[in-house]
């Protein structure tokens, strides 16, 4: 009988370390897809002065598409607080395409890069995930 508790306990914990896991490449491999999809955007901007153009405008909407997809996986894995100023952005970076204030835009879409890069720092999997 105790030899049945003990599969339990590993089945278990393999389980756990298993979703862990998971939620570590899930959560890595969205915002490091939304990082190169903004310094893509950083290149298209350093050969223009004017936001109001197709491709920018092309690049931004897959920017807001590819995240509105990871965003739905990654609501599952950690807190939605937690993730909700990338959207915010991406979203004031369509304004400032309308506007086409390229300064502001340049602003945003570094917020983009900084939330992105701190969040992998701390949205890993670790051992409080697993206890």
């Amino acid at each position: 009988m105790k030899l049945f508790h003990y599969i339990n306990f590993i089945i278990i914990v393999l389980l756990l370390i298993a979703i862990c896991i998971t939620e570590e490449l899930v959560v890595s491999n969205s915002l490091k897809e939304i990082q190169t999809r903004c310094y893509e955007i950083e290149m298209t901007l350093a050969g223009t002065d004017d936001l109001l153009n197709m491709d920018m405008t092309m690049q931004i909407d897959n920017l807001e598409y590819v995240w509105k997809e990871d965003e739905a996986a990654m609501c599952f894995l950690v807190n939605h607080k937690n993730i909700q100023e990338i959207g915010q952005e991406i979203a004031k970076l369509k304004l400032y395409i309308a506007s086409n204030d390229i300064d502001a835009f340049r602003v945003s879409l570094e917020e983009i890069k900084f939330y992105c890069h701190s969040y992998l720092h701390f949205m890993g999997a670790n051992l409080h995930n697993v206890l």
